[in-house]
């Protein structure tokens, strides 16, 4: 396998599989013997403003091999836990990345998300609760990229736009199920919930009872 780097692009890479391997990089060459999920580092300056990507010809960093892993199996299985699911464990690794393997941390823009903005994406989620609702749409109201917007976002509300649109469903739901106008199925459908499976387990997870035990 070979790969380049380029002054806009890093290669990162985790060996996936055991076996002698000669590994080269900027003139250097190392023979070894690894188990899998060692890592690569191929870095180009310019990436990110400020900081420089320290080059590693071999490594190991389990938190940044878990991380990737979700990122391969939701890509590959298109996305079962949602685009901004996605989003969010793409930003954990890009923080990883920058706090673990650079020579000078970049000065942040802290950026903000004035009230009104927040308002409108508030507003925007809810009236799209039964609808899916990627971090595109929410990063096009504020103006942002997807990836600079939740960083952003996480930074002012204190979770992930996933979180929060998971935070908004649930808080509509739970005004459905204490009204008792409406079956669970329906309340999921209605909340954007894949089914009243998943509504159960987001209820049990939060609130730590039951759909039926919060109407008890």
């Amino acid at each position: 396998m070979h790969l380049l780097a380029t002054p806009r692009c890093h290669c990162i890479c985790f060996q996936m599989s055991p076996g002698r391997v000669e590994r080269r990089m900027a003139g250097r060459v190392i023979r070894l013997e690894r188990p899998v999920g060692w890592l690569m580092l191929a870095a180009a300056e310019g990436a990110l403003p400020e900081a420089r990507l320290i080059e590693r010809i071999c490594g190991d960093d389990p938190a940044l091999l878990a991380l990737a892993r979700t990122l391969a199996f939701e890509s590959v299985h298109s996305y079962p836990s949602g685009a901004l699911s996605w989003n969010a464990a793409a930003s954990s690794f890009v923080d990883g990345l920058v706090a673990g393997y650079t020579a000078a941390m970049p000065a942040r823009s802290r950026g903000m998300l004035g009230k009104d903005l927040l308002r409108r994406l508030r507003d925007y989620v809810i009236a799209h609760l039964d609808e899916p609702i990627g971090v595109e749409a929410l990063a096009d109201i504020a103006g942002r990229s997807p990836f600079h917007f939740t960083r952003v976002f996480t930074r002012a509300v204190g979770m992930t736009p996933h979180r929060y649109v998971v935070h908004l469903r649930l808080e509509r739901a739970i005004e459905l199920v204490r009204e008792g106008r409406s079956g669970l199925a329906e309340i999921a459908a209605r909340t954007g919930f894949a089914d009243q499976s998943h509504l159960s387990r987001w209820m049990r997870r939060v609130l730590g009872v039951s759909p039926t035990q919060l109407v008890a």
